[in-house]
């Protein structure tokens, strides 16, 4: 769906797969990434990897993706962007963004995240002893 998806989105803004200059996909594995954009016309090249970073991070992907895409000066002013999304085989979404002009940032902050003293498992461990303590668990 996410190709047929795609080509309806790009279709709707009156573009073709050569006017997307940037493809920034849902990272869920490299196979559908290449699935998507062979199946939309559209070249590796004018896509946005950084899976082999992250792996797979659900939801926040695409804005990841976005991010770093920017900071590596992929996203130029004016482009056109097609974001593209999926949830469990379930949900799917595309959307053409057209870029602004700025495309460094405003400023940067110097606040910063406490460091993490528990692992990962430990946090989920204690999410699960709430949920059972909690009087709306199920």
């Amino acid at each position: 769906m996410l190709p047929i998806t795609a080509r309806s989105a790009s279709a709707a803004r009156g573009l073709a797969a050569e006017d997307i200059h940037l493809v920034v996909p849902h990272q869920a594995n490299l196979r559908i990434i290449e699935a998507v954009a062979k199946r939309a016309g559209i070249p590796m090249e004018r896509c946005f990897i950084n899976i082999q970073r992250y792996g797979n991070m659900s939801s926040a992907t695409v804005p990841v993706a976005l991010v770093e895409a920017l900071e590596t000066g992929r996203v130029a002013p004016g482009s056109h962007l097609l974001l593209t999304g999926f949830g469990a085989g379930l949900t799917w979404t595309a959307h053409i963004v057209r870029w602004g002009e700025r495309v460094t940032p405003l400023g940067t902050s110097d606040a910063e995240l406490p460091p993490c003293t528990m692992t990962a498992l430990e946090m989920v461990r204690g999410y699960i002893a709430l949920k059972k303590g909690s009087r709306f668990a199920g």
